[in-house]
Order: C-alpha cells, then sequence, then structure tokens
C-alpha cells in the first residue's frame, strides 16, 4: 500500500491522526493536521478534474474556506483506451503476421 492509498484508509476509518510522524511527539494542532491531510487527498486524488486548484487549496489551507466532502475509500481511476478513429482522414491500417512452418 502507497502512502496515498495508506492515509486516504486512515482518513476513512477517521484516523487520520495515526498519520502524524511520531517525531513531533504530540505537538502539533489537530485542526491544522486534519486540513493538511485532508488537501493533501484532495490533491492527489485519483480523477484529475476532481483535484483543487492551487487558489481552491490555498483558501483551505488558511482556513477561508471549507474542507472539500472526499469519500471515505479512495476513488479508484478510470482510464479509458481512445478508439481509433477514421475521421481524421488517415486510413486505419492494421496487421497481421502469418505463423507457418
Amino acid at each position: 500500500m502507497g502512502l496515498i492509498e495508506w492515509v486516504w484508509d486512515l482518513y476513512g476509518k477517521g484516523q487520520f491522526l495515526l498519520a502524524v510522524d511520531e517525531r513531533l511527539h504530540s505537538d502539533y494542532n489537530e485542526k491544522q493536521v486534519e486540513c493538511l491531510m485532508i488537501v493533501g487527498l484532495w490533491c492527489t486524488h485519483p480523477d484529475p478534474s476532481s483535484r483543487p486548484s492551487i487558489r481552491q487549496a490555498v483558501h483551505v489551507l488558511n482556513f477561508e474556506a471549507a474542507l472539500p466532502n472526499l469519500p471515505a475509500n479512495m476513488p479508484v481511476p478510470m482510464y479509458h483506451a481512445p478508439t481509433p478513429s477514421v475521421s481524421s482522414g488517415e486510413p486505419l491500417i492494421t496487421t497481421s503476421i502469418e505463423a507457418g512452418r
């Protein structure tokens, strides 16, 4: 499990504070940690169109805007292979090799 997946898992369980480096010895502001973790997940959302602009992220980090509502479970990235198109004017060419003895 990668870092993002791990933090998203903790976020979904409501245990994101477990991701805080123990070397901080509990010397941190929990609201700031929550904000940083959620904005970090938002910025690394698997769907690029769901990621914030820098301006949006900064507003949230400065507590000038509400935290985004992220799903409890990390969304699964969807990739769509482009379909071949002949509308570009270029012919669609396929080749095959016949195997023989």
